[in-house]
């Protein structure tokens, strides 16, 4: 039985309650955590973490847009754009006082908890929990933040308008019970949060009072909802928990507790075939039934069991039958617990056109294997088993996370309304076997029947044989534009799927062979962790990077493998090979390597510019036996045509629907594009698709894995000896040869000429698409230059937020408005994107015109202030890897660069301290600021325009807010690249110069073999992607 203490006031600190019973914590977590409950309801969590470089803190409230009024949806949203602005308290800018502190925030609204958080230097979490309560218990709602954050909304709104995903979710809540808080309209748009304000019998003479009215509703709204006792907050930092608990206690005793009950509930019933259009060309399907509020069964997850078998994807399963049969691309299944008790459990996936065209049949089969697990109750007690180990062994080994991302888990957790301060931590993993509870799970199989499923059919077109030949009367749900028809089964069709066709090839599935058994580690005493691989092999094939985990302590292993041929990307037909070729090897592995994923082992078979990539990671005790089949299947593939034939329809469609991006991802795309000497787009690989056979790919395997250089990593639980057995395994299986060292494939980036100013202009292929999106892209220099590379992450730094406040939340530009760092192979530089209905010639002058504001801004940056900027960014630089995959990722990223600059860190951190402003003034005047870089700027600017009809406007609502009116006139030529007009954008790209390709920077990582590759015969020069934006990878693979 939990243990509270209650802890009389001190001071100016009030009382509190203490938990005083024990955390079933993760083997590997030490640090201390203590839970507390507030005089006013609201309970936190505090961790302290003294080696912490990030501290953080997420506030959860249970209040969502499922408590939005009936006359103003979206309201709980539009509180939480206006909350996090300004206090009473507070009023000064947090999100500028975060950026200086190296910090990130973010607020999100869901349909029954709305949360805030935030990351920042450790040292300044003292002054950040402060403005946090402040926010909570004084919010500011002026109107001039209500006029600016309800088109932030709307701006939202229109940004997800053509977003499958929500106008899916929008219909299907739409569809529910009428009045029922799951119908609701969560994001809200300027329409319904304005109607609160022209409501009958309120007179209003200008759009003024109306934005007065609505935003005297929403604080109305926020004094019925906001309570403190709704409210769990977890805290991590590098301060003592007494510290932090003082903290807590005293500034979020504060808030009111207004007697609300603080965990709602709703118990009303939410509830039909549906049939409705998509934007994107795609054919999908999905069977979902109500649950009842299953949160007090957390400890045993009847549903979660029930999907271990629905979403199996391996021999006997719904997902292989379907594959088979050339009906299904993928498969889904688990419950889905959204708020108040609310609870679906869901059964999805995409189908082919035949698939489609059968979609009686693939109910049937999901129907089917329901009826068979029915039968098999009992189960098998390896079943229970198998999941209870694996929950058991997630949660022992559990690696730390990102201080934010652990945060926000522990205070959804603390909100949970059955979870017992002991088990916070353990509650969403661990299955309680003594406690099992096998009648509950055949009772809910027992209510999967078809009298009590929504089934749902989407296709961008419906064919007349599956909706009838008949006129068809097409509905259209009002936010999103969704087109639907709904209709009870056909009464042959229901009767079937009452009665399903056993069908013997269905079966549930074996025991996992590869659950693993040797779970211990070779823990060593060390002073510190080594910041490096080391090159433990270099020959004319391959080169092995190897490094012993030295802190974090798990059984597992992460293995990468870069397969380097010029034959993977030689001509779009090539490019289009080497896909078909790994998709169709993790096709053939999907049954198999489903009970790899199930044991806690991954891997991926992908393609790239300069050839193929194997990975593999987990446990280490099976990792062996997995890479064994993986790169056996890569070798040994024998492409059969039925799954071809799916594999090509699968491509196609992605390639396709790739130009149906959100304009913001396409833009960036291009822009990426432009710096890149060779890349084959979607649409100059299409036409290859229909002309490739089972012996073209076969051919070409064999073709590409002929000659090779191979460079591995190896990062974990595995010894140096063990790690060369993995290399010499690779080599085994490939049985390949050496590339000369001229032919291994060297990434290299295009550089614009001082004084370029090239505008290049796409259209988008959506004609309903209303959003435009400018890709500002300004490049710097080339990556090895370390006083540049760092002036730039600083400029970058600086301009980061007053970009999001000024040109998003100021002047409305549009919801996606962001500034960053970007990186294409060897060369880099500063990005700015935005995506809007405003014409992006427009957001060309305002971006030109934030740029000299923002020049001004830093030439009159006094010291401390710019040596605050320096210190936030280089928190930023120092964080460290949290867990085994950054680590693996980080190093990876080096190798693929081929850089191997894996000191790097460290070295920037010392120059970011160095810089001295005016050389970053002197910086930015040159290769940033438009007025003073006319013959020295390098610059390029993706304008994607909407085809919408009435989108576009050339100019604002409003004139922009005073200060930043100056949009500099400038006298440079402009270089315009028509839209579609491939042969000129090419003409361009082969008139620039290339940058040099990757130099390795030479340290002790290398080892024995430093002094070979001190006189320059590097053997890899890869690329790296952009950062936020689509990678050179991502790009590669389209």
């Amino acid at each position: 039985m939990s243990t509270w203490t209650h802890i009389p006031p001190t001071g100016d600190v009030p009382g509190f309650r203490l938990f005083g019973g024990t955390l079933q914590t993760p083997a590997l977590d030490d640090r201390p955590h203590r839970i507390i409950e507030l005089h006013n309801g609201l309970r936190a969590v505090l961790v302290h973490d003294p080696a912490a470089d990030r501290a953080a803190a997420s506030l959860a409230l249970a209040v969502g847009y499922m408590l939005d009024p009936e006359d103003a949806p979206g309201l709980a949203h539009f509180c939480e754009h206006m909350i996090t602005k300004a206090s009473h308290h507070r009023p000064s800018h947090r999100a500028l006082f975060i950026s200086k502190n190296g910090g990130t925030r973010n607020a999100v609204t869901g349909p029954g908890t709305t949360e805030y958080w935030f990351t920042l230097s450790p040292s300044a979490l003292a002054d950040g929990l402060p403005r946090l309560g402040a926010f909570l218990h004084a919010p500011m709602f002026t109107a001039s933040l209500a006029a600016r954050e309800i088109n932030a909304v709307d701006n939202e709104y229109k940004r997800n308008l053509q977003n499958d995903a929500r106008r899916v979710l929008q219909l299907g809540k739409s569809l529910s019970v009428q009045g029922h808080p799951w119908a609701k309209f969560g994001t809200g748009n300027y329409e319904t949060l304005s109607g609160a304000g022209r409501r009958p019998g309120i007179e209003q003479s200008s759009e003024e009072e109306v934005l007065r009215e609505t935003r005297r509703r929403l604080a109305e709204w926020w004094e019925e909802t906001y309570c403190a006792s709704r409210m769990t907050l977890a805290v991590i930092g590098r301060e003592s928990i007494e510290e932090l608990t003082s903290l807590v206690v005293s500034h979020f005793s504060k808030i009111v507790n207004r007697g609300l009950d603080p965990r709602p509930t709703i118990k009303e019933d939410v509830w039909g075939l549906e049939q409705m259009g998509t934007v994107k060309d795609n054919y999908a399907f999905s069977v979902t039934f109500p649950l009842p509020d299953l949160r007090a069964q957390y400890a045993t997850k009847p549903a979660d069991f029930i999907a271990h078998f629905l979403g199996h994807e391996g021999p006997g399963s719904v997902c292989a039958h379907l594959k088979k049969k050339g009906w299904l691309l993928n498969l889904s299944a688990g419950a889905s617990r959204n708020a108040y008790g609310i609870e679906f459990f869901k059964i999805s996936g995409q189908l082919t056109l035949d698939g489609y065209l059968h979609y009686g049949v693939v109910l049937d089969t999901v129907f089917a294997y329901l009826a068979l697990l029915r039968a098999a109750h009992p189960l098998a007690p390896y079943h229970l088993k198998e999941v209870h180990a694996m929950a058991h062994t997630r949660f022992r080994f559990q690696e730390k996370t990102l201080p934010h991302r652990y945060a926000s888990t522990l205070a959804h957790a603390l909100a949970h309304p059955a979870y017992t301060p002991e088990g916070l931590l353990s509650g969403a993993y661990l299955y309680d076997l003594e406690g099992w509870d096998g009648a509950l799970v055949q009772e809910l199989l027992t209510s999967f029947v078809p009298g009590r499923a929504r089934v749902t059919l989407e296709a961008k077109t419906h064919k007349g044989e599956v909706i009838g030949e008949d006129e068809v009367q097409w509905d259209t749900e009002k936010h999103y534009g969704t087109k639907y028809v709904v209709r009870r089964l056909d009464e042959g069709l229901l009767r079937k799927l009452e009665q399903p066709t056993p069908d013997a090839e269905l079966h549930l599935p074996a025991p996992n062979p590869f659950i693993p058994e040797d779970l211990s580690v070779d823990r060593v005493q060390i002073s510190e962790p080594a910041t490096y691989p080391l090159l433990v092999k270099r020959t004319e094939l391959s080169q092995l990077w190897h490094k012993k985990d030295d802190q974090f302590w798990v059984p597992k292993a992460q293995i990468r493998i870069n397969i380097k041929s010029p034959l993977a990307y030689t001509t779009p037909r090539h490019a289009m090979l080497s896909r078909l070729l790994v998709n169709l090897v993790e096709d053939a592995l999907a049954e198999v390597t489903y009970a790899a994923d199930l044991a806690g082992l991954s891997y991926s078979v992908t393609n790239q510019i300069e050839g193929l990539t194997v990975t593999a990671g987990g446990y280490s005790d099976k990792l062996p036996v997995l890479l064994r089949i993986v790169l056996e299947k890569l070798r040994g593939l024998q492409v059969q045509p039925d799954r071809l034939r799916v594999v090509k329809e699968e491509v196609k469609r992605e390639y396709e629907n790739f130009y149906m991006s959100q304009p913001s991802h396409l833009s960036e795309s291009y822009a990426a594009w432009m710096f890149m000497p060779t890349i084959w787009t979607p649409a100059e690989k299409l036409p290859e698709l229909s002309s490739i056979s089972e012996s073209d790919i076969e051919r070409h395997r064999d073709d590409l894995l002929s000659r090779v250089f191979i460079e591995a990593l190896v990062n974990g639980n595995v010894s140096r000896e063990r790690s060369l057995d993995i290399l010499s395994l690779a080599e085994e299986y490939l049985q390949t040869r050496p590339l000369l060292p001229s032919e291994i494939p060297r990434q290299r980036s295009l550089v614009l000429p001082p004084g370029s100013d090239v505008i290049s202009l796409e259209r988008h292929a959506n004609p309903k698409e209303m959003n435009s999106s400018l890709s500002y892209h300004l490049q710097f220099g080339e990556v090895p230059n370390k006083k540049l590379r760092n002036t730039l992450a600083l400029i970058a730094h600086m301009l980061h937020e007053p970009c999001y406040s000024i040109l998003r939340t100021e002047e409305q530009l549009g919801y996606v408005v962001a500034c960053s760092q970007w990186s294409v192979n060897s060369t880099l530089g500063l990005g700015i994107r935005i995506q809007s209905v405003r014409a992006p010639s427009f957001l060309e002058s305002r971006v030109d015109a934030f740029l000299e504001t923002m020049g001004d801004r830093i030439a009159r940056l006094s010291a401390d202030e710019f040596a605050q900027h320096k210190e936030g960014l280089i928190v930023k630089t120092l964080e460290r890897a949290k867990n085994l995959g950054e680590e693996t990722a980080r190093f990876w990223g080096q190798i693929r660069s081929g850089f191997y600059d894996f000191l790097r860190k460290e070295e920037d951190a010392a120059l970011i301290r160095a810089l001295a402003l005016p050389e970053v003034i002197a910086t930015y005047d040159a290769l940033v600021r438009p007025s003073t870089g006319a013959h020295t700027r390098k610059k390029l600017a993706v304008h994607l325009l909407a085809q919408e009809p009435g989108a576009n406007p050339q100019k604002p609502a409003s004139a922009p807010p005073a200060g930043h009116e100056h949009s500099p006139a400038l006298a440079r030529p402009t270089v315009v690249l028509a839209e579609a007009d491939a042969a000129a954008s090419a003409a361009f790209k082969a008139g620039l110069a290339c940058a040099p390709a990757a130099t390795p920077v030479v340290s002790a990582a290398f080892g024995e073999y430093a002094q070979g590759l001190a006189t320059g015969t590097s053997a890899h020069a890869a690329g790296r992607g952009k950062e936020g934006v689509v990678s050179r990878e991502t790009a590669a693979r389209l």
